[in-house]
């Protein structure tokens, strides 16, 4: 074979090597990148966790706290207010029989 024919030949396969080990490095790259990324998601997504259980937990805790106290108190209002309506409702039978009877 012509000579040049042998070195275009070589420099040809050379080349194609080249881009071989290239795309198979540009793989790796690529999946490393993708293994760094699943980390630092992994690794955020914890982070947020514990924020949710240092932070945001107390503050729906002591929220729902409040609210259960509010409920008692209403809760006891509204028995008060039912307390003072029968001590009304009977003053008024008792002042209407007191009425009637003397009519």
């Amino acid at each position: 074979m012509n000579p040049a024919i042998e070195q275009i030949v070589s420099s040809d396969e050379a080349a194609r090597a080249s881009v071989d080990r290239a795309e198979r490095d540009a793989a790796k790259l690529i999946d490393d990148a993708g293994e760094e990324a699943k980390s630092m998601l992994a690794a955020l997504e914890e982070q947020i966790l514990e924020i949710e259980r240092s932070d945001i937990a107390p503050i729906v805790s002591d929220g729902q706290q409040q609210a259960q106290q509010t409920i008692e108190q209403a809760e006891q209002y509204i028995d008060r207010l039912r307390q003072k309506l029968a001590v009304k409702k009977t003053k008024i039978v008792a002042a209407f029989i007191s009425n009637v009877v003397k009519i």
